[in-house]
């Protein structure tokens, strides 16, 4: 079994349970492509995305291209304000299965309360060429980074990173590069090991795990290192890949170092629902404006 614990957005893969729980006192080795679901993967496993929705009129692709000189695909979309009104500008990184084509538009819906929003496929994903990688994912992220800066700077918007899943070690990253004036972390993990470590639970007890040293680099704290922004954390309760409690650590973690960061707690949010909730936009406008 090698999907993921809980559909497209999930971040931990199932197949670490499963591996554990036959190991015994043996070595379990977690591979950097546990996480990763590319074109590849989805058509090799026959998963289905769902087809996404058409962004709203007035959406543009972005020229992007990173440091390895990769084209990266991204696409901005206007958000719901009046004509005139100079809200934030938005760069969303999304979970292990994000892509454009599928979830783009119903994330530029929900998101677009705090302004234009920004998103883009990862390297293997969608529109924008492979292999996958978390080292790509982070040049991908960086690239469209640059010109989110730029562009939020010459319009006189706020600059806001927002990461999903795996998106939120990808813009941590993000967020530090481009100085963003704010970073929300939703239904995240402080880094890959403690992750892997809340799925397997109790059994880490019998086995000894090797994490991929790519993994092992991915760590939020770390990656914030410097950045003075503000972070609002988002946590699911009913969030069955990654825990509540990751969301706890995390705020802990980065209160530890001095960062200001809020802690948001929606109790009836699955891993993905957060942004469905009813409270969702005016609890996460006011941490985001004080």
């Amino acid at each position: 079994m090698s999907r993921f614990v809980s559909g497209p957005a999930a971040f931990i893969p199932a197949l670490i349970l499963p591996t554990v729980l036959l190991a015994g006192c043996l070595k379990v080795n977690v591979p950097e492509g546990a996480f990763l679901y590319p074109d590849a993967r989805i058509a090799a496993e026959k998963i289905d995305l769902p087809v996404g929705g058409p962004f709203p009129a007035g959406s543009l692709d972005l020229s992007v291209t990173s440091a390895d000189g990769r084209t990266v695909a991204a696409t901005r979309a206007p958000g719901d304000q009046p004509p005139g009104a100079q809200r934030a500008l938005v760069l969303f990184c999304g979970g292990n299965m994000f892509r454009r084509s599928s979830a783009g538009a119903a994330t530029v819906r929900r998101l677009s309360a705090f302004g234009d929003v920004i998103v883009f496929d990862y390297p293997g994903y969608g529109g924008t060429p492979g292999p996958a990688s978390f080292l790509r994912f982070r040049a991908a992220g960086e690239a469209v980074a640059d010109q989110a800066r730029d562009l939020a700077r010459a319009e006189g918007r706020r600059l806001i990173a927002w990461g999903h899943s795996l998106g939120g070690p990808v813009c941590a990253e993000v967020a530090r590069r481009a100085s963003a004036d704010a970073l929300v972390l939703e239904a995240t993990t402080p880094d890959a090991r403690s992750a892997v470590m809340s799925a397997v639970g109790p059994m880490r007890l019998f086995a000894r795990i090797n994490i991929a040293p790519a993994l092992q680099e991915v760590d939020v704290v770390r990656s914030l290192d410097g950045y003075d922004g503000r972070v609002v954390v988002l946590e699911a309760g009913k969030d069955d890949v990654l825990p509540a409690r990751l969301s706890r650590l995390l705020e802990q973690r980065l209160r530890a170092e001095d960062i200001d960061v809020v802690r948001l707690a929606f109790p009836a949010a699955g891993h993905s629902d957060i942004k469905t909730q009813p409270d969702f936009v005016p609890r996460v406008s006011t941490a985001l404006s004080n």
